[in-house]
């Protein structure tokens, strides 16, 4: 699954606060797996609000007109909108609900 290894690419890569970095490797990879719950929520959440294949005629218009010159079907399919943006909030430390669900799960705070 590509999707899944591009989130993972982005939360491996992601910054670590450093008070959750100075408790240790276990702390990070409790954290990371917090912040892996959250890319997964942001996608879910992202690909509903952004379909991959716009229907009617008013999505249709706002992506340029018709088939052929819509740049939404122009798009490669390979990495879906919602994917990408979710590796990009990601990557930058998400939205803070992993920290948050990571104080919550440690009891930490």
């Amino acid at each position: 699954m590509s999707d899944v290894s591009g989130i993972s690419a982005a939360v491996a890569g992601a910054a670590v606060p450093k008070a959750i970095g100075d408790e240790g490797a276990d702390a990070v990879k409790a954290f990371r797996t917090a912040l892996s719950f959250e890319s997964m929520l942001l996608k879910e959440m992202l690909s509903e609000a952004l379909p991959e294949s716009p229907t009617g005629s008013s999505a249709e218009e706002g992506f340029g007109g018709g088939e052929e010159g819509s740049a939404y079907t122009a798009m490669p399919t390979a990495v879906s909108l919602p994917e990408t943006v979710a590796e990009a909030v990601v990557g930058a430390g998400g939205l803070g609900l992993a920290t948050q669900m990571y104080t919550s799960f440690e009891g930490v705070g």
